[in-house]
């Protein structure tokens, strides 16, 4: 049996380990703002939905992922991951090379979608900010899941959005509950 030529290159695990600092890092230098369900993650906790990748908000999307793709390679020591452009205009997508080491594969993971506006939603959205890094509201959240349940392009994906809206509905009621505020 052949070994796994990814898994061959110690850098790449303790990459993947550190991954998360980097993103932070990087979004709290160039002031980005981390949308979707890492945010929704930051704000309701236990409440969230696991999720492994990113979307970030910046007014330079295709920059900021080829900053991105640059230190994790230069971190991992060699050329394993690779910037794409997204489905949807103006998106650019930061992916991982997956276990055969080939971009472009199936089995390419995705690290961090970047953006250059809020679809549906006005540029000048409310953010929270947790250690330096900017979070799209959990409202705001909220009301991006609403519309893009009601929007037929987005039909693939309604079960997880809708699980999204029913967790941080149940999050602001439980808050509110407590006394808290929901941001």
């Amino acid at each position: 049996m052949k070994g796994n030529k990814v898994f061959g290159k110690t850098n790449l695990i303790e990459t993947n380990f550190l991954m998360d600092k980097i993103i932070l890092k990087l979004a709290k230098q160039r002031k980005q703002i981390i949308y979707g369900a890492r945010s929704i993650e930051k704000q309701a906790g236990l409440f969230a939905r696991s999720t492994k990748d990113y979307d970030i908000f910046d007014k330079n999307p295709q920059k900021s992922a080829k900053i991105l793709h640059k230190v994790l390679d230069k971190k991992a020591g060699f050329d394993y991951f690779y910037v794409a452009p997204a489905k949807h205009k103006g998106t650019w997508k930061v992916k991982g090379s997956g276990d055969d080491g080939k971009k472009g594969t199936e089995d390419d993971e995705s690290i961090a979608d970047y953006s250059g506006s809020f679809t549906g939603l006005p540029d000048n959205v409310k953010t929270v900010t947790r250690n330096g890094v900017r979070y799209r509201l959990l409202k705001y959240e909220l009301q991006r899941k609403i519309a893009v349940t009601k929007d037929p392009e987005y039909a693939f994906r309604k079960k997880k959005d809708q699980d999204d809206i029913n967790r941080i509905k149940a999050f602001i009621k439980i808050k509110k509950l407590i006394g808290g505020e929901v941001g």
